[in-house]
């Protein structure tokens, strides 16, 4: 491959050299019977000539060596949009979506394809795909053999070419039985391959050495990508997995004891009225639906409190702030939010939402065990951590005794702390009151 510096060398010393040989050749052959203006006429038609075929290779290496430019940008172009909108979202099946069709516009294929290996049993299963529909299983049922020979790159580490989709069974019928020509290229992190891409299209158009660069230049650079996106896409699952158990722990610790209650309150109110006994029974009655109507008051605030998330504007803070005044409205129990010092709370999204969940479980604390005290909530910011301090002037308890009952719902509390990072304190003892102590990492801190 010739490059602008050969070219620029051959330009001048190419011409120089010929113009020499030839007057050398012409005076000694040609000196004695030729006239001195026939010797020019020649000299210039022979120059005239050398220089047309030397300018049409010139030009003619110029024009492939500008479309050799071109073709490398638009790679360049290619390979920085799909690493922009893969780094844009760690959901798996946006990045998957945008990798398939980034590649189908950048190829002009009939369809593209990104498959992914399932951790259980290694089995090949289609995530995402761009183009017209593809004769093939899918995210849950896996590929089959009809994988358009991805499970045989993978096993290679190496891009499979077939020529005629009628040589190959994997290829076979991907499109509907239309003979075509595909290409698969495994998908490579961390040393493993984690996948592979497969670009279809019509048989006439078979792919070329550059095309299968691309694409396997395209799979090396998103690998990393799709591996941070599957990583996210775990965590996600098991933080939701994590905040169901202890909504079903609340659930458990509230309103299904409570209806337990009932149900052996509805057996002695049965029984105070067969023996005869209806004031009793009125009695118990009352009870029934004074407890009844606590535990409506405690299902609608829980379902209030999953609802609430950090404000748009003002962060924790305000949404601290606006939960404590929502709480004294609704209770009627004085509350007192001593502001915010240091600096700003920069905290994560996720970290924030357990923080405020924490707040939120101790104030229905305070409503449940201490509905005569006041309330005090502070936030304290540093630039490595937040401290959110609740406490209260209530009949206070004792903290090995409460944890030992799982009372308090302080187990919760505990383990919510725990999953943002954070720690929380609890102060309290019999007669002193309570205070209840979260801190949190920033964002900042986590970076670093």
């Amino acid at each position: 491959m010739i490059s602008i510096r050969t070219l620029r060398w051959i330009s001048v010393v190419v011409p120089t050299a010929f113009v020499v040989v030839f007057e050398l050749i012409t005076r000694s052959l040609y000196d004695d019977f030729v006239p001195a203006w026939g010797h020019t006429v020649v000299i210039l038609a022979a120059v005239s000539v050398a220089a047309f075929a030397f300018s049409t290779f010139v030009f003619a290496t110029m024009a492939r060596l500008e479309r050799e430019i071109r073709e490398r940008n638009r790679r360049l172009s290619l390979l920085n949009t799909v690493a922009a909108e893969a780094s844009e979202s760690l959901d798996l099946e946006e990045v998957s979506a945008a990798i398939t069709r980034n590649i189908r516009r950048a190829l002009g294929v009939d369809s593209v394809g990104l498959t992914l290996a399932s951790e259980h049993d290694g089995e090949l299963k289609l995530v995402a795909h761009s183009g017209e529909p593809l004769e093939m299983g899918n995210r849950e049922s896996g590929l089959g053999p009809a994988d358009c020979e991805c499970q045989r790159a993978l096993a290679l580490g190496q891009p499979v070419v077939v020529a005629d989709s009628t040589d190959s069974a994997g290829c076979a019928g991907v499109l509907g039985g239309e003979p075509s020509t595909c290409v698969s290229v495994p998908i490579r992190a961390k040393g493993a391959s984690v996948g592979a891409i497969f670009a279809v299209r019509a048989r006439s158009r078979p792919f070329d050495a550059d095309e299968v660069g691309l694409i396997v230049a395209l799979a090396s650079q998103v690998g990393p990508a799709l591996q941070n996106a599957q990583l996210f896409s775990k965590t996600g699952a098991i933080a939701v997995l994590q905040e169901r158990q202890r909504v079903a722990r609340e659930v458990h610790d509230g309103l299904a004891q409570t209806l337990g209650y009932l149900n052996v309150q509805m057996g002695i109110v049965d029984h105070l009225l067969t023996s005869g006994d209806p004031a009793r029974a009125q009695s118990e009655l009352e009870t029934m639906a004074r407890v009844t109507r606590e535990a409506y008051s405690d299902l609608r605030q829980a379902i209030m409190d999953l609802r609430t998330a950090p404000a748009a504007t003002g962060g924790l803070r305000r949404t601290l702030r606006e939960n404590l005044e929502r709480f004294a409205l609704e209770t009627g129990i004085p509350c007192h939010f001593e502001g915010h010092r240091g600096s700003a709370a920069v905290l994560p999204p996720a970290s924030e939402v357990q923080l405020i969940r924490i707040v939120q479980e101790g104030l229905a604390n305070v409503k449940k065990h201490a509905p005569g005290a006041q309330v005090w909530l502070s936030v304290e910011a540093g630039h490595r951590w937040v401290r959110v301090v609740l406490r209260d002037d209530g009949p206070g308890f004792d903290p090995v005794v409460a944890a030992a009952g799982g009372r308090f719902g302080l187990q919760t509390m505990k383990e919510r702390a725990e999953g943002i990072g954070g720690t929380l304190e609890l102060e309290s003892r019999p007669g002193a009151g309570t205070r209840l102590e979260i801190t949190a990492p920033t964002e900042e801190s986590r970076a670093a």
